[in-house]
């Protein structure tokens, strides 16, 4: 984008924050604020304003607790004093649950999704704007408050996530998760439940299986559970492993410590010992935002592989962007190179 483009739009982004600060704001206030449509859908484009569901916006980086609670009660209060519990993408928020949207998914409704009891539906005679009715039999167990709202569970909502994380603008039905992207929720979710290993997390989704029966999508939960790892440490680590699986990748070692010939220990993101190949996932965390932080990781990260490449280690790399527009391609990469260094070649 040209910069004179990328400025009116930051310079929207301003007037936003001006106007709304921390709030959300609908469509309705963009003509209190002298902004149109187009200029709010060119700044959505640059990263600088965040949808919380359809038709309501909040100005990326600024405190969305308080957003995320006027979301929820927005939609609590629609039910019109009938009890409801938040769940689905707005409780993913809630918890801090990571979610990427599969490449071609196409554009997302952007609806709050509420629990609500069986008996209550003779309430409501028509869909409610903005919501998304998920009846139940009864209330979830461990249901948990965030600043007085009721949201499901962190593993709850993660199961909702991998079975119905999916809603295409329009559609009627939504859509499992497919399992790369459904390792990097269940994987977070299990390393914030304090998970150490794949059998630790497979007991706690069985432990909670019961609940959801034969539910709409809970086979995508089924498929991922044998791969749940909460030793993956980012999103783009679970993602990586996910589009291994996939795509038929030997399953690689993760988080291995390894000497390097200055004689120090590195820790890799995944590795195969037969073959002496490492892969690592970078993602710009990686390294730091400060431009001297990100100089000095990088200078750091250019050792640490010439040490373990002297030690006969083969390295192979990507990034988000890699992942996300050309997975396959990645992976045909990795294929063949450990085809190539494998003992048996």
């Amino acid at each position: 984008m040209p910069t004179h483009a990328r400025a009116a739009t930051s310079r929207t982004r301003d007037l936003l924050t001006d106007s709304f600060g921390s709030s959300p704001f609908s469509y309705a206030d963009l003509a209190t604020a002298g902004i149109t449509r187009g200029q709010l859908r060119a700044a959505q484009a640059q990263g600088y304003i965040t949808t919380l569901r359809r038709g309501l916006f909040v100005v990326a980086g600024v405190d969305t607790t308080q957003s995320l609670a006027h979301a929820a009660r927005v939609a609590l209060n629609s039910l019109g004093g009938v009890p409801g519990v938040v769940g689905g993408h707005l409780a993913g928020r809630f918890h801090g649950t990571p979610f990427i949207t599969p490449r071609n998914a196409g554009p997302q409704s952007g609806e709050t999704e509420v629990l609500v009891l069986h008996e209550s539906l003779t309430h409501f005679g028509r869909k409610l704007p903005g919501v998304i009715l998920r009846p139940v039999d009864e209330w979830p167990d461990d249901v948990v408050t965030f600043d007085g709202i009721p949201v499901t569970g962190m593993l709850h909502t993660a199961i909702d996530l991998v079975r119905m994380g999916l809603r295409p603008a329009g559609a009627h039905r939504a859509k499992s998760l497919p399992l790369p992207e459904a390792l990097v929720v269940l994987d977070a979710t299990s390393r914030s439940l304090g998970d150490v290993t794949t059998d630790d997390a497979v007991l706690r989704l069985e432990h909670i299986r019961p609940r959801f029966r034969q539910g709409q999508g809970i086979r995508a939960v089924d498929a991922a559970a044998p791969h749940v790892d909460p030793r993956a440490e980012s999103p783009l680590e679970s993602w990586s492993r996910g589009h291994m699986i996939a795509h038929g990748v030997p399953l690689p070692l993760l988080q291995e410590v390894l000497i390097g010939a200055d004689g120090m220990s590195y820790r890799v993101d995944f590795c195969w010992p037969e073959a002496r190949v490492i892969a690592e996932a970078d993602g710009l965390a990686k390294y730091g935002t400060d431009p001297q932080a990100f100089r000095r990781a990088k200078a750091e990260e250019i050792r640490r592989q010439r040490a373990l490449e002297a030690k006969g280690w083969h390295f192979v790399r990507w990034t988000w962007d890699d992942l996300a527009l050309r997975p396959a391609q990645v992976m045909r990469e990795l294929n063949l190179v450990l085809a190539q260094l494998s003992p048996a070649a």
